[in-house]
């Protein structure tokens, strides 16, 4: 062998040494960063949030900017980054966490609630309070919530104040919690709830998606827009209102000195749970003990470049008619009336702005927030889109079937697979379509693909959960939680 050829061979040796010590000390800093606890500062408030479609974050974030401008130390921090050995030390915590579904704690909280709240901890250092977010219309209103604070109390936590359970972020609850966190804290706070933004959308159009479909009627709700920006992923957050003719049939068994005066006041009121009047009761009296009509939630089903807002609404039946949210959006509203709404960021459900597959699960409605996540990633340009969507019949319920159509001719989705539950026998749904697809599926997660499911919690949802684990393993599985590749948005 030649001198060159020594010389040549010890360089490339010298160079593979150089790379493995970088390698190992690589490894090293991984281990000793995991191993890391982070500190915490004894007199800062520790806010702990969990949120499934970003109101608890929301109100974490905003809390911890008050506490900031009251003169207190404030740190916020997601539930999935909180690490069993930081809970002893953690001495001033406030637990900001969210309910949905029947009892389900967010997606975020789930690796928490299953590997810390089953250990026993001595937490009697800690002092705290838990804001838990819900909706009363649900059995277990609060449940992940009512579930922390049990918990907390088991390990001697000190409670500065009961549990506070906000009913679909109802002024009144907030505003308990903030007195009883004031005077806890020994400062005055702004309102976190007075932050929100509303606005005055106009009802440009609406459509029927599936006339003739044996299930609940979908309309293509669409809004005007003025200088109103959002994400694909986010909510808009309607104010549910009486239409016009409503109020008349109410005033016709109610009269009232003034039909205008009294139309206006019951605009934003519900008629159908109403106080017992009192014999020597006004009207107008009356009226102001009347309870509020509730918000409502909806994904949102386009991006700002379409220049309007949209949304896919599902009409809800009751045994007093259609649902206060859907009747409203669907039927009562007239086109031109205006809608007030509030646009909530999502950011568990948003798009990371990288050239990586994607796949988008959804059923009924859920279509929404896969459609605006699909025309972001076609404005930027990303093709490797796979849908799998499933409804009733696709004679009737194939929402969206000449868009989707195009964007896959066009190359824009790179898969598209439908599933009619009706139209199969059995019956057919998106986890038996996804099964059915495990080796793409397997392919596309190793080439780093996110997962994206919009959707009904119930069925649904529970099932593409079964079926990733059956295909991926739980362990990969919730290796995609961690990383946030696997983000849900269902109810």
């Amino acid at each position: 062998m030649t001198h060159a050829a020594l010389l040549l061979l010890s360089f490339f040796a010298v160079l593979l040494f150089i790379h493995f010590l970088a390698l190992v000390w690589l490894l090293y800093a991984r281990r000793a960063e995991k191993k890391q606890t982070r500190r915490l500062d004894p007199q800062q408030y520790l806010i702990i949030y969990a949120s499934q479609s970003g109101q608890a974050e929301q109100y974490a974030q905003h809390t911890a900017q008050q506490l900031r401008q009251a003169g207190a130390g404030a740190k916020c921090v997601n539930i999935h980054d909180i690490r069993a050995e930081e809970l002893p030390q953690a001495c001033k915590v406030l637990w900001m966490v969210s309910t949905y579904g029947e009892g389900d704690a967010p997606d975020q909280a789930q690796a928490f609630q299953q590997k810390i709240l089953t250990q026993s901890f001595d937490l009697s250092q800690m002092s705290y309070a838990v804001l838990a977010f819900g909706d009363r219309r649900y059995a277990n209103f609060c449940h992940f919530g009512q579930e922390l604070n049990a918990w907390l109390l088991k390990q001697q936590a000190q409670p500065w104040f009961d549990l506070v359970c906000v009913d679909q972020s109802s002024a009144a609850d907030l505003n308990t919690w903030t007195h009883h966190l004031e005077k806890a804290a020994e400062l005055q706070l702004g309102m976190a709830h007075e932050e929100k933004q509303w606005a005055d959308f106009r009802l440009k159009d609406r459509q029927l998606l599936n006339a003739g479909s044996c299930g609940g009627a979908m309309y293509r709700i669409m809004l005007s827009v003025h200088n109103q920006q959002w994400q694909s992923g986010d909510i808009l957050e309607v104010q549910s209102a009486n239409g016009a003719a409503e109020i008349q049939r109410f005033l016709e068994r109610h009269p009232a000195d003034s039909d205008q005066a009294a139309a206006d006041a019951l605009k934003l009121k519900n008629l159908r749970q109403l106080p017992l009047r009192q014999p020597d009761e006004s009207f107008s009296q009356w009226v102001t003990r009347f309870e509020p009509l509730p918000l409502r939630d909806y994904s949102i089903a386009s991006i700002p470049e379409s220049k309007q807002l949209e949304l896919v609404v599902r009409q809800q039946i009751t045994e007093q008619g259609l649902g206060v949210g859907s009747g409203w959006l669907t039927e009562s509203a007239a086109l031109g009336e205006s809608v007030t709404a509030h646009i909530r960021t999502n950011p568990a459900f948003h798009l990371e702005k990288i050239d990586k597959p994607m796949i988008f699960i959804g059923n009924g409605s859920g279509i929404a927030g896969l459609m605006a996540h699909l025309q972001q990633r076609h404005a930027w340009g990303f093709c490797q889109n796979w849908l799998i969507f499933g409804e009733r019949q696709q004679q009737f319920d194939f929402l969206f079937e000449q868009p989707l159509s195009d964007w896959k001719n066009s190359g824009v989705l790179h898969t598209l697979d439908t599933v009619f539950s009706r139209d199969h026998q059995p019956k057919k749904y998106v986890q038996h379509a996804l099964a059915e697809k495990a080796e793409q599926l397997c392919e596309w997660v190793n080439q780093g693909a996110y997962i994206y499911l919009c959707g009904s919690l119930q069925g649904m949802a529970q099932g593409v959960d079964e079926a990733l684990t059956e295909i991926l393993g739980a362990a990969q599985l919730e290796q995609l939680r961690r990383e946030q590749r696997y983000r849900r948005d269902v109810y």
